[in-house]
């Protein structure tokens, strides 16, 4: 937050300098409009939130530690008695308050609250002061328009009640054309929400309080404010009108000026904005410096804001590990019927076939004895002793076998497929990597240990004990038959042998309808 805050304020400060240099020239080649719109880019500054760049970064791995058998805890925390030799610090009162940058922090934004809480004040009261005794004339849309003796020239002022506040001799000092054309120029502020953007610059003012920069921006912007207001007012009047124009800013300059408000009643910059009136810019050239300007804060301001690196640890393998082979995909025992399981050969390394349920003995109280008993029910019978119920259920359980035996086939042969991959990583050789990855890792792990053997035996470890446990581990990744693994493994892995289980199970599938037809044609066994 203090990164962002100072990054902030230096940068606004400079594009407020930047401003202040470049809006007379702006003003003189594409209107008062153009400068008042360079007032985004400081604006836009201020807003800016921090660029965070998140950065991967690998740090070591904590290792467990036993305090009774690996004493390298510092001796604050394996021998807490010396505790009390530590002599606490006493704490000055910059400690107790939090530090310099707390006590500065706090200072500046507790006078930029007060010069806030300050000025909303005044505004409150100023604006009842004008408010009391006014009187309503009309309303335009949302805007309530009051004649009041409080001001001397016309004044807009209010962000939710919005108003515009005349004075008491408006009809008497001010001809028809040049009434008209004051109430433009009020009404134009609301429009164009110039009451919000002054309550926003006042704020960012309050924050930099201190700053004199800020304050000639604010009183520049304001003017600016003012004479893009002017212009506004003059693009869709008649030629003729600028002559009444200027007779009534000069008629309504008194002096005052409500803090949150737009008004005409500038004395001091009269003179210049009468000037700024005078320029003549083409329509086409207004609207091409206003873009460029948009185009340039959007396009350049990223490269001024504060920015910050979010760092995500990941820890790294505190000792190297054997890399373990891919084992063969396992599938279910094929789905067959009893006898046919009874003579099915089992091949105990090789992946089995799906199981499919309802035809295999115990699933949904049905099995096979031999090929000519059924077990339903808790009862054994004889084919053609089964009922058409029975038979019915029969032929439901071997529907749902058919179905999920489908489903194991495919899933047999994305397990073949992984298989396959697997094995291929064996022949391009990504096994042997890991086995020398290891084997670096190993040696980088004793030249490590070599390195610091000083300061561990300071601590009461043995590094030649260290040293013999991670030979052993290296050991243990010498002891892999890396050619024995792939050789399992690709026995493992026969295709054709799973294929011809799934053929008997359907086979047996097949023989089990077969036998069902003829019961419920009535045939002869």
């Amino acid at each position: 937050m203090t990164d962002w805050l100072v990054d902030t304020l230096f940068a606004t400060s400079v594009l407020m300098l930047l401003v202040l240099i470049l809006r007379q020239p702006v003003r003189e080649k594409f209107g008062s409009r153009a400068a008042y719109a360079l007032w985004l880019l400081p604006a836009a500054r201020a807003l800016m939130p921090t660029l965070t760049e998140t950065v991967t970064r690998t740090v070591p791995a904590l290792q467990p530690v036993n305090v009774d058998s690996t004493p390298l805890l510092t001796p604050l925390a394996v021998e807490p008695q010396l505790l009390s030799a530590v002599t606490p610090v006493e704490r000055t009162l910059v400690d107790a308050l939090g530090g310099w940058p707390t006590i500065l922090m706090t200072i500046w934004l507790g006078i930029a609250a007060g010069l806030l809480l300050r000025g909303l004040f005044e505004y409150r009261v100023q604006r009842a002061d004008i408010l009391k005794g006014s009187v309503q004339l009309a309303r335009i849309g949302s805007i309530r328009l009051v004649k009041t003796h409080a001001v001397a020239g016309p004044l807009a002022f209010g962000l939710i009640d919005r108003v515009i506040a005349l004075p008491a001799d408006f009809e008497r000092r001010f001809d028809e054309r040049e009434r008209c054309l004051a109430l433009d120029h009020e009404l134009a502020h609301h429009r164009h929400l110039d009451l919000y953007t002054n309550s926003f610059a006042f704020v960012l003012l309050s924050l930099q309080w201190f700053n004199p920069l800020a304050w000639w921006s604010y009183a520049a912007f304001r003017f600016d404010q003012e004479a893009a207001c002017d212009a506004r007012v003059l693009d869709k009047a008649m030629p003729s009108d600028r002559a009444d124009y200027g007779r009534a800013i000069a008629k309504a300059a008194s002096g005052r000026a409500l803090l949150l408000a737009s008004a005409l009643d500038q004395k001091k910059t009269l003179h210049r904005r009468l000037k700024s009136m005078l320029n003549n810019t083409p329509k086409s050239r207004r609207i091409g410096a206003t873009v460029a300007i948009v185009a340039v804060a959007a396009l350049a301001l990223p490269l001024t804001a504060t920015r910050a690196i979010d760092y995500v640890d990941v820890a790294a393998p505190s000792a190297p590990t054997a890399p373990v082979a891919p084992s063969a995909p396992s599938a279910p025992l094929a789905p067959i019927a009893a006898a046919a399981l009874a003579s099915a050969p089992e091949a105990p390394a090789a992946p089995e076939a799906p199981e499919a349920p309802g035809v295999t003995a115990g699933h949904a109280d049905i099995s096979f004895i031999g090929n000519d008993s059924v077990r339903i029910d808790g009862k054994t019978k004889r084919w053609t002793e089964l009922s058409p119920a029975e038979r019915q259920r029969i032929r439901e359980e071997t529907a749902k076998a058919r179905v999920e035996l489908a489903q194991g086939q495919a899933q047999m042969e994305r397990d073949l497929a992984n298989a396959r991959r697997d094995m291929e990583q064996f022949r391009n050789g990504d096994f042997e990597k890991e086995m020398a990855k290891a084997r670096a890792e190993v040696a980088a792990a004793l030249r490590e240990i070599d390195a610091n053997a000083a300061e561990m035996r300071r601590g009461g470890v043995d590094p030649e004990q260290i040293k013999a446990q991670v030979r052993a581990s290296l050991a243990d990744i010498e002891k892999m038959d890396v050619e024995k693994i792939k050789r399992e493994a690709l026995e493992s892995i026969d295709p054709e042998k799973m294929k011809a289980e799934l053929r008997k199970a359907e086979q047996s599938l097949a023989d089990i309808d077969s036998k069902l037809d003829k019961l419920d044609r009535g045939d002869r066994w």
